[in-house]
């Protein structure tokens, strides 16, 4: 009985070393992660936020853009069941067309601004 009780205790030490590590490599597969993003200053992502607020303040939404599900209730009112926008490339685009505006891009392959 006495060997059964230490094998138990030993696999609940090592279940939790385990999720110890499982924790720790977590953590430090983030970390990595989080080295390996590009890095821009402060005026370059403040230029980056205005232009997708640019993009997004210029887009011109119309009743076109949305396909709309309407649905009757018992007391005779009108609900809306599904509001889908259906321009998302052309917002994608006002965005884009705003970045592009602001920014050059640099090709890393070529070194060919």
């Amino acid at each position: 009985m006495e060997n059964k009780e230490y094998l138990q205790e030993k696999i609940n030490d090592i279940e939790t070393q385990i999720q110890e590590l499982n924790n720790q490599l977590s953590t430090t597969q983030h970390e990595l992660k989080v080295i390996g993003k590009p890095i821009i200053n402060q005026n370059i992502y403040e230029l980056l936020q205005d232009s997708i607020r640019n993009g997004i303040d210029d887009t011109e939404f119309s009743s076109d853009d949305f396909d709309v599900e309407l649905r009757m209730e018992y007391d005779n009112t009108v609900q809306i069941e599904n509001l889908i926008f259906n321009s998302q490339e052309d917002m994608y685009n006002d965005i884009i067309s705003r970045i592009d505006k602001e920014f050059r891009v640099k090709n890393e392959e070529s070194d060919v601004e």
